[in-house]
């Protein structure tokens, strides 16, 4: 029998998102620009940062953040 939605657990990639969500809204909120660095979040039972949360986010796509760029805002860059 499965368990009540409400005992389990958040599913890792919610868990996540929600922690970035946390880290850019503290950013936006704040009255001077913020490195992603400065701003700490709660994630996985500890203070994680913008670097913490962008490993666990290449994890989870599967990607290496050694090799790969960032999507280009515009087709020129």
């Amino acid at each position: 029998m499965p368990k009540p939605k409400a005992d389990r657990p958040a599913p890792r990639h919610k868990i996540l998102l929600r922690a970035a969500y946390d880290l850019a809204k503290r950013a936006s909120d704040s009255r001077v620009v913020l490195e992603t660095e400065a701003v700490q979040v709660m994630y996985d039972g500890a203070n994680c940062d913008g670097g913490c949360l962008m490993e666990d986010i290449a994890d989870v796509l599967g990607i290496d953040p050694a090799t790969t760029d960032p999507i280009p805002l515009n087709p020129e860059d």
